[in-house]
């Protein structure tokens, strides 16, 4: 099943309710970069007139655990040219994750500056493949291929702090691609700061800040996709890393800013 099918089947049951499928574990929670799209899924239908998305904004409360999540929509306001639509998963009587989505259409800018294109990396078949291994890696990264090139990979004492390569998926839908595949690349690398550590220590994301440009219309998820993460500051237990996703072209998609705990 590729990621758009197990995204229409985790979204169709209720309109108010998700079903987190087995399979995408990250240590005793779910993988963020799925919760992530399960909930932008779920307030797109939201979104009047075409507005693109912007900007996104998550924050991982809590554990989600495979089965139902509640969700629960609400829009913040609809401007002339801005909508802000918030969407937050429950179990139980807990929130769980956050996700605060801003959209908004084209105005003329007297300032017009691109992102910077992405850095020369070994090519794909040349880099390193990272692979699957049960009971070792995480139950979600077996569906996705990683190529490192950059950095070393977690708890290797690596020096650099910077981590990156590329990444597709192993099941790709054959569509272009949409943001919920993206979100989902976008969060499938380890935190950075676990190629500093010298040993496997636990670690979650606390905040997550994604800002959007252009979506290709040329590009499926099951293309090659560009990553680079740059750890900007540790310290007292949390990583602040900055990353970006560029498209097979070298396009710059998304950038991200990640809080994340660090247990070590």
């Amino acid at each position: 099943m590729n990621i758009a099918e197990l995204l229409h089947d985790a979204c169709a049951t209720s309109p108010g309710q998700v079903q987190i499928p087995p399979g995408w574990g990250q240590g005793r929670a779910t993988f963020g970069g799925l919760l992530a799209a399960c909930l932008f899924e779920k307030l797109l239908p939201h979104v009047t007139g075409e507005r693109p998305v912007r900007s996104l904004m998550l924050s991982f409360v809590a554990p989600v655990a495979p089965g139902a999540m509640e969700v629960r929509v609400q829009v913040l306001r609809e401007g002339k040219a801005a909508t802000q639509v918030q969407a937050t998963g429950y179990q139980g009587d807990q929130a769980c994750v956050v996700l605060l989505a801003s959209f908004g259409g084209d105005r003329e800018s007297a300032v017009a500056l691109a992102a910077e294109p992405a850095p020369a990396i070994a090519d794909p078949d040349s880099a390193t493949r990272f692979p699957f291994i049960a009971g070792l890696t995480p139950d979600f990264t077996q569906h996705f291929d990683y190529r490192y090139a950059v950095g070393k990979m977690p708890f290797m004492g690596g020096e650099e702090p910077r981590l990156g390569g590329w990444i597709r998926l192993r099941e790709p839908a054959r569509r272009v691609v949409q943001m919920a595949e993206l979100l989902c690349l976008l969060d499938a690398w380890p935190p950075a700061v676990f190629c500093l550590l010298k040993k496997p220590a636990a670690g979650s994301s606390l905040t997550w800040s994604i800002g959007c440009m252009e979506i290709p219309t040329d590009c499926t998820a099951g293309d090659w996709w560009q990553y680079q993460a740059e750890i900007r500051h540790s310290a007292a237990g949390y990583s602040h890393i900055d990353a970006t996703l560029w498209d097979r072209l070298g396009h710059p998609v998304l950038l991200s800013r990640q809080t994340v705990s660090v247990f070590a």
